[in-house]
């Protein structure tokens, strides 16, 4: 923890500096960063880190530099680094990179490492200052898998169409793969799920073990075999109105001990979400709704066959201009047609959803300062990684979070 408050406060010393320095740079050049550290306190289920006990694990450091090399050239990027518990790499990564051609408003290209249209605030949710609570409502954007779900690498055409008087429509069409970083805690949780169906394989008599598992797991590793999706988004002029459409196709394949065949297949047949935002006044209502239609084939068993099913209502209230207070209730099933978990057989039934109700408060210091914090009271376990709490989990628990946030 030491090294990392280190680090988080050498960068804002840097962070102002490159502020100040920013005016010499040509206008052609634009280089912004980022750094925030937090602080995470639980009740019976770890989040993220090893909250139960509080952690400082919680820090983000990202600078992000682009370049219009001409009217319709453009190219840029993002590092990023971030310690949150066992759901980061703790070492500097490329978040996005990309070459940007646009020669027209309502039609461009991107090509390279970029970012994934998936719902109204994945494109931005590294930016602390464009939302009002630490986390994005997590049914729809699952902190623990953000270096998956964060870009893809390939190519998408993007634009922007005028509808006259009603509006304009901004839209997203991709198509690549997406990234698994080795240490993430996805990979961290695929092997431990995989040791622990091995160690029950090796129990079983001869004539019961299933053949497709081998005795021991050496090497794992989980491989995209292509994604593809889009996005349209309806920005009304009459009202400050926003309505969203996200749709996505995958398939994942992971190999074990470098065979030449997978072991599993896990296939995301249809994925979407419909969002809605309106503004009045000092009021900011938003609301999504997604399914991930998903089908799962490990060792020759299915083991899971069905969509999920994810939605959340969160009203922000900016009484003052530095002041936002907000309200979130936030629903996630893993399965939608078996919502009370009947079907988990292998688990406590309440690992089968996760129901967040959240208060929060969000204060700009300055224009580049910015200090939130919010409570959360759970019930349900779904979307909790056995790496987090390796001794189970309870179906209520509590959550605190805090953030401090410097951005330029």
């Amino acid at each position: 923890m030491k090294k990392t408050l280190i680090l988080f406060f050498f960068w804002l010393g840097s962070g102002l500096l490159t502020n100040s320095l920013a005016l010499d740079v040509d206008k052609s050049i634009q280089i912004h960063g980022f750094a925030s550290q937090g602080y995470l306190h639980s009740t019976n289920n770890n989040f993220l880190a090893e909250s139960r006990s509080g952690s400082y694990e919680f820090t983000d450091i990202g600078i992000n530099a682009n370049w219009a090399i001409s009217d319709s050239w453009r190219v840029g990027g993002q590092v990023f680094y971030r310690n949150l518990g066992d759901y980061s790499e703790d070492r500097p990564v490329v978040d996005w990179a990309l070459l940007d051609y646009r020669p027209y408003n309502v039609i461009g290209i991107r090509l390279g490492k970029v970012k994934m249209p998936l719902g109204l605030y994945n494109e931005t949710r590294d930016n602390d200052f464009l939302r009002p609570m630490i986390f994005l409502p997590q049914s729809i954007y699952d902190e623990s898998r953000r270096d998956s779900n964060l870009g893809y690498l390939g190519g998408g055409i993007y634009g922007n169409l005028p509808t006259g008087s009603f509006g304009d429509v901004d839209y997203h069409f991709f198509t690549g793969e997406a990234t698994f970083p080795k240490e993430s805690i996805l990979s961290q949780s695929t092997n431990r799920s995989l040791n622990s169906s091995i160690s029950k394989n090796n129990r079983l008599p001869a004539n019961k073990k299933n053949p497709l598992l081998p005795a021991e797991l050496n090497s794992s590793e989980r491989i995209n075999d292509g994604i593809y999706g889009g996005a349209i988004v309806f920005n009304s002029s009459a009202v400050n109105l926003r309505l969203g459409l996200s749709l996505l196709r995958s398939k994942n394949y992971i190999y074990v001990n470098g065979a030449s065949e997978p072991l599993t297949q896990s296939t995301v047949n249809s994925k979407f979400v419909v969002s809605l935002e309106y503004n009045w006044q000092d009021l900011t209502f938003v609301s999504e709704y997604g399914e991930a239609d998903r089908t799962t084939k490990s060792a020759g068993v299915v083991t899971i066959d069905g969509p999920s099913q994810s939605w959340y209502v969160m009203v922000n209230y900016a009484p003052f201009d530095q002041w936002t207070f907000s309200v979130l209730y936030d629903e996630f099933y893993r399965l939608k047609f078996d919502k009370g978990g009947d079907t988990r057989s292998q688990a406590p039934p309440y690992t089968g959803w996760r129901k967040d109700f959240g208060v929060a408060a969000s204060y700009d210091l300055t224009e580049n300062w910015g200090l939130k914090a919010e409570y959360h009271c759970v019930d349900g376990a779904a979307m909790q990684m056995s790496v987090t709490n390796p001794n189970g989990t309870e179906r209520y628990w509590n959550y605190f979070a805090a953030k401090l946030s410097y951005n330029f």
